[in-house]
């Protein structure tokens, strides 16, 4: 849900409760139930469509989106690290016997990713 929304507010676009609700995959009154609780952490809230009185906007605060982009953030910073120690131990590692990691390798001192 709130990836949704982050998302969908960096391109501009409008999230109406429904589809917001629909992002969870979850019935509808879990979705309600959830952003209750977003609302309460004040990362979230409602905004009403001012040509349509029926529907209702979601939209990130920007206490919501700082804690989005901290999330980020910390989740960059961690696969940097990662693929720091990978390379590191790959270059260590004596000809041959270069270890095989998942993402990414380290030739010649020189870290490349696999595709």
């Amino acid at each position: 849900m709130l990836l949704d929304l982050y998302w969908r507010g960096s391109q501009g676009l409008k999230t109406s409760l429904t589809s917001f609700c629909l992002a969870s995959k979850a019935s509808e009154m879990t979705g309600r139930r959830c952003l209750a609780e977003m609302e309460a952490q004040r990362i979230v809230e409602r905004f009403p469509d001012p040509f349509d009185k029926r529907r209702i906007y979601v939209r990130l605060t920007a206490a919501g989106r700082d804690k989005m982009d901290a999330c980020f953030q910390t989740l960059l910073s961690g696969y940097a690290q990662t693929c720091h120690d990978c390379a590191r131990k790959c270059g260590d590692a004596p000809d041959g016997a270069r270890q095989k990691v998942p993402f990414c390798i380290a030739i010649d001192g020189v870290r490349r990713f696999r595709r």
